[in-house]
């Protein structure tokens, strides 16, 4: 079934321009850029649609037929006049904290999640706002459609995030309308004031932003930002607006009225029409017989041992083909048909785990059973019975396929379907209560996940300050030698092996502006000219000289590597040997001959490497990819065709090379080296961590995968609607 794309997760394909991509400097830069620019203009904008405002609300004041209103219009009229520097200063300050949420990936308010989850904990004149901002961003959107969509486009590509939705733009117009409403919110002023103030602004922000998008995508295609973005990649236009920089007349809205909200039968009757079976007026007239027979149905069904074969089969379709339903209304008919369409969905999930599917086709006949009693099911993504699902797929997502070795999740969820079968008739509140203790559960295995990605990212970031320090240690001894024609092979190995190993040592301790990272270096310089042949008179002299300080800084820097006395013993006397070669060539007039060649550098596969360290009473598997001495990018994509710049809360499936699946999320990326941290909140004893690089390779030997997390049942749906469209089409 066609899947909806997730939300937070980058796709893993070709993005348009990815050759000219740029440096993640540049990209920065260009982003801040468009930010400062967003705020200086939008700043200016504000400050005249204020002036603007103020003549139009004296004059909805006038034509008020009641004093409630027309002292909600001059209120609002006084705080735009008397406030004008702190509602400007609120709107600069909180749409670049929107911004910059947006463009790391952090948390954002619910507003610009599009969550509804939280409105029922609201008081009545804060839902009614909510609502009100969510029209008015709706609005804006759809008279910017095309220049919105070509912004996303290029500012995706900034952001290393190709399919950037409009939604996650940093400069969307619900996030300018947030910031906008942030900024009414910091007046000390009540609601009714405050909406109306907000309501008039809304008036002059579609032109200004259609503007500022236009002046945006020329200043980037200016700088080569996908300045060939064709018309084949844009939606299709909205009607044309007006965009005269004259005012437009005002209008006289009801002062903190809420704008009107979609039926909850919008969505069900659009289920319906694609299945050519148009939803009649009127309510849904399910027989209380039928209730009943499924009620007895589904009390059977909880007497059956979970995991059998059959919970996998789809008893609604067969419930539908029963004779018992020849009679139902048209309403009913279709949601037996939605909840089967439903189940198929969730049986044929790649990402449900086989051990959670068992258990969520036992609630099919009470799904069923909500769905007849309740449209608004299919619908809302915040009903109790949808949440319970979500919230049961979302627990099992960190099991593996072939195994229930979390047996606590498996238990619990075994145990809240149980309690469903045996408790639910037609009062919707077991769910809602079974949804809370589901979420209570996953928040405490978060809070236990949290402790472990604490003490893993201390280990990862101990290890890449090693790493650190053993690249610059290797670079330093390296590009040293590489100045050389010949190196003695015994002074050749012993500087790439135990000299580089006392470099990463000093390295970590004192840094390698320090004192003795410069003597030990210098020593390299002196030790690789002693060994070369001696031609003229004064570099004999200068030999003897410098032999006995060399020689001592040798030996000191052999014992801070760690070098035993038996070797480093071994090793100075192959030095005097060196020397006297040296010497020899120089009074013959010879260069020195090489005893063996210098080793030639091998083509180096790609191979992932895999390491396991210890964290407390857990551990760390880390994984990373031995690639040829070419400089680290940690953008891939040339060499791959695969993207890893990951979000965190992405989940991947990780198959070992013994065909075992185990399942993790990104939960903390390393600022130095962009290593990822995957773990497990429902397995809080291990985690993984994997190089960017590293991950490309095993996305493209199929050793790893995306998993698509976002809930259950929304995934269903958009599946479903995307199925019936392309049936018809």
């Amino acid at each position: 079934m066609t899947q909806v794309p997730k939300g937070n997760v980058v796709a893993m394909g070709d993005h348009l321009k990815a050759k000219g991509r740029l440096s993640r400097q540049q990209s920065s830069q260009m982003i801040s850029d468009c930010r400062s620019l967003a705020v200086e203009r939008m700043g200016k904008s504000l400050a005249a649609m204020l002036d603007h405002i103020e003549d139009d609300l004296f004059d909805l004041a006038e034509k008020s037929p009641d004093r409630e209103s027309q002292n909600a219009y001059l209120d609002a009229r006084a705080q735009a006049r008397e406030k004008r520097t702190l509602i400007q200063d609120a709107f600069c300050r909180h749409f670049s904290d929107l911004f910059d949420r947006k463009v790391s990936a952090r948390e954002v308010p619910a507003s610009l999640r599009g969550d509804d989850s939280e409105l029922s904990l609201v008081n009545e004149e804060e839902l009614a706002a909510s609502l009100a901002l969510e029209e008015m961003a709706r609005k804006v959107r759809a008279s910017c459609e095309g220049e919105l969509f070509a912004l996303s486009q290029r500012l995706g590509f900034l952001m290393e995030r190709p399919e950037l939705a409009d939604d996650a733009n940093p400069l969307s117009p619900a996030l300018v309308c947030a910031a906008l409403k942030d900024a009414c919110d910091s007046l000390e002023a009540s609601v009714k004031v405050r909406m109306t103030l907000l309501q008039q602004l809304e008036r002059y922000v579609t032109a200004d932003l259609q503007g500022l998008y236009r002046e945006l995508n020329a200043h980037l295609v200016a700088r080569s930002v996908l300045p060939d973005l064709g018309p084949s990649y844009r939606r299709a236009p909205q009607p044309s607006r007006p965009t005269s920089v004259q005012r437009p007349a005002a209008r006289a809205p009801a002062p903190a009225q809420a704008a009107p909200v979609s039926s909850s039968r919008d969505l069900f009757s659009t289920l319906a029409n694609l299945l050519a079976t148009p939803v009649p007026n009127g309510a849904a007239s399910i027989s209380p017989a039928f209730v009943s027979e499924l009620t007895r149905l589904h009390r059977e069904a909880a007497a059956v041992p979970p995991g059998a074969e059959h919970a996998l089969v789809n008893v609604v379709r067969r419930i539908r083909g029963a004779s018992g339903t020849s009679g139902l209304a048209a309403h009913d008919s279709i949601t037996i048909d939605l909840v089967a369409m439903l189940f198929d969905f969730i049986f044929d999930d790649e990402h449900i785990p086989a051990a959670a599917k068992a258990h969520l086709g036992r609630l099919q006949i009470p799904t069923l059973k909500v769905a007849l009693l309740d449209k608004s099911f299919f619908s809302s993504n915040s009903h109790p019975a949808r949440r319970l699902l979500d919230l049961l797929a979302e627990s099992a997502m960190g099991l593996d396929h072939a195994t229930t070795r979390e047996a606590q999740v498996v238990q619990l969820i075994e145990g809240v379907v149980q309690r469903v079968l045996d408790e639910y008739v037609t009062d919707q509140q077991v769910f809602g209560r079974l949804a809370a203790e589901m979420a209570a559960f996953i928040d405490e295995r978060h809070r236990m996940e949290a402790a472990l990605v604490e003490r893993s990212a201390r280990v990862i970031e101990e290890r890449e300050r090693d790493e650190d320090a053993r690249l610059a240690s290797h670079e330093a001894v390296a590009r040293r030698l590489a100045a050389r024609e010949w190196v003695p092979p015994a002074v050749r190995t012993m500087l790439q092996d135990t000299w580089t190993h006392g470099l990463a040592r000093v390295h970590r301790s004192e840094g390698e502006d320090s004192i003795v990272w410069r003597g030990l270096v210098s020593t390299v310089d002196e030790l690789l000219w002693s060994v070369e042949p001696k031609h003229a008179p004064e570099d004999r002299k200068r030999l003897v000289t410098m032999l006995p300080g060399m020689l001592k800084r040798i030996q000191l820097g052999l014992e801070r590597a760690q070098m035993p006395e038996a070797e480093r013993t071994a090793f100075l006397g192959t030095l005097v040997d060196c020397h006297a070669a040296a010497m020899k060539a120089g009074l013959r007039g010879l260069a020195a001959v090489p005893s063996s060649p210098a080793p030639a550098e091998q083509p180096v596969e790609p191979e992932i490497e895999r390491a396991t360290v210890p964290v407390g009473e857990g551990s760390v598997e880390e994984i990373r990819l031995r690639a040829p001495r070419d400089p680290a990018v940690r953008n891939v994509f040339t060499r791959t065709g695969i993207w890893t710049h990951l979000q965190r809360g992405t989940w991947v499936e990780f198959t070992s090379d013994e065909g075992a699946r185990t399942r993790a999320r990104l939960t903390w990326i390393s600022p130095n080296k962009g290593v990822y941290l995957f773990t497990n909140p429902f397995s809080a004893s291990s985690a993984l961590s994997v190089s960017p690089e590293a991950l490309a390779e095993q996305m493209r030997r199929g050793e790893a995968r995306l998993i698509d997390d976002s809930p259950l049942t929304q995934r269903a749906v958009g599946s479903m609607l995307a199925s019936l469209k392309d049936a018809q089409g």
